[in-house]
């Protein structure tokens, strides 16, 4: 019989097989038939467990591809939140400091205010005095009876023009004074309700504090365990949400968390894919071993030769 060789992938080694020299201790058969039975065998056995292998190398890739990608979304949208959070921190930081300027002034306001309600009650305070002098001045002119100090003539008339002065002023005392206590009183309480313990100033600050926009990474972790004690320390039934997340975010345990698991993820997916091509190149090579054996054999069959 003639001698066999390993089959190599060129269908030309193939075929020099059997133009070999014969060993006189192996059975005689046809050409190269009986050993590439076998090897088909082998081959067949081989590709079957390399294509169960690659498809589910395959399956396991898919799948760490769909992890990968809810992984990577759900990330996206926590750090998306995270920008918005530290986007909110900066406009409530400025809206803070624009509130501070806003104080200064409302403060100065209200002090020249007091300044300004003070000179106009001064005003008609002597303006007052100035009247209660101005009748007791008259009441003596008339009480003397003199000719030269008659109404409408000489010194009266000047007088009486004094006193006519004298009442208009003190009859814008009725307009001023109440428009005098109205800013007064809108001046006070925009800077009640703006800088005071409850205005808009304080309300702001809270949601600020809320937020722990200028907290560190090492005080927000000391947060979140200081409010896991006082929650586990808590006897009453409270609603328990997972995850538990503490602002600032991108400090927060489960974001970390969420951060390496993706990247592992991801890194997995890398390995995979690697794995699987690998996978695929063998499975694909012995299947092409395998269709150039079936080609080989049927060559050289005596079946088809008795044909």
């Amino acid at each position: 019989m003639l001698s066999y060789n390993e089959i190599s992938n060129s269908e030309r080694d193939i075929f020099d097989c059997c133009d070999q020299k014969p060993n006189a201790n192996e059975p005689g058969g046809d050409c190269c038939y009986d050993a590439w039975m076998g090897d088909l065998v082998q081959v067949t056995s081989d590709w079957k467990a390399a294509n169960a292998y690659a498809s589910n190398k395959e399956l396991e890739y898919n799948l760490s591809i769909e992890e990968r990608d809810r992984l990577k979304a759900w990330f996206a949208d926590w750090e998306a939140t995270d920008e918005n959070a530290d986007a909110l921190c900066r406009q409530l930081e400025l809206f803070i400091l624009l509130l501070q300027k806003v104080c200064i002034v409302t403060d100065k306001t209200n002090k020249a205010i007091e300044i300004l309600f003070c000179m106009v009650e001064d005003l008609y305070i002597r303006v007052d005095r100035l009247k209660s002098n101005y009748d007791k001045l008259i009441l003596c002119i008339n009480c003397l009876k003199r000719p030269e100090l008659a109404p409408g003539i000489g010194v009266m008339k000047v007088l009486e023009d004094y006193g006519q002065k004298l009442d208009a002023v003190i009859l814008t005392r009725d307009i001023m004074i109440p428009q005098v206590v109205a800013v007064v009183e809108l001046a006070y309480g925009l800077h009640i309700n703006i800088c005071e313990e409850y205005g808009l100033k304080r309300t702001i600050q809270y949601w600020k504090d809320k937020f722990h926009c200028n907290q560190s990474g090492s005080e927000s972790t000391a947060y979140a365990e200081q409010a896991k004690i006082e929650s586990s320390s808590d006897s009453h039934e409270c609603c328990c949400i997972e995850p538990h997340i503490h602002l600032p975010i991108d400090s927060d345990e489960y974001y970390h968390q969420l951060e390496s698991d993706y990247n592992q993820t991801k890194q997995r997916v890398d390995v995979l894919k690697k794995e699987l091509d690998s996978a695929k190149e063998k499975r694909d090579a012995l299947f092409a071993c395998k269709q150039s054996l079936e080609n080989a054999i049927n060559e050289v069959n005596p079946a088809n030769k008795c044909k």
